[in-house]
């Protein structure tokens, strides 16, 4: 079984930069080896003749081909400027969008 000590919690807290007090340290501590224990449990298991997957679905991404656009320049500017005038802010052809970086 796998064993994990308040150390490596507090190490685990800091990387992920949150904080624990002691009850909450030694909880976590727990839970974590109970989990780590259950990953024990699974090693176990013989998996020699299962395949591995990503997932039960059978989903398959379906992709679309890139293709060249044929449309003349001046067609290409009128579409982008239809685009443009449904945003609800714009300057000079730019969409502006509000900022979300401090300066």
């Amino acid at each position: 079984m796998s064993y994990i000590n308040k150390k490596e919690v507090e190490h685990i807290a800091e990387l992920a930069r949150i904080h624990l007090n002691e009850k909450e340290k030694e909880k976590m501590a727990s839970e974590l080896r109970a989990i780590l224990g259950y990953i024990d449990k699974l090693k176990e298991v013989n998996t020699d003749n299962v395949e591995p997957i990503a997932h039960i679905t059978g989903l398959e991404n379906i992709l679309r081909k890139d293709k060249i656009n044929e449309k003349p320049l001046g067609e290409q500017a009128a579409d982008a400027e239809k685009l443009i005038k449904t945003v609800p802010d714009s300057k000079d052809n730019f969409v502006k969008v509000k900022a979300i970086f401090d300066k």
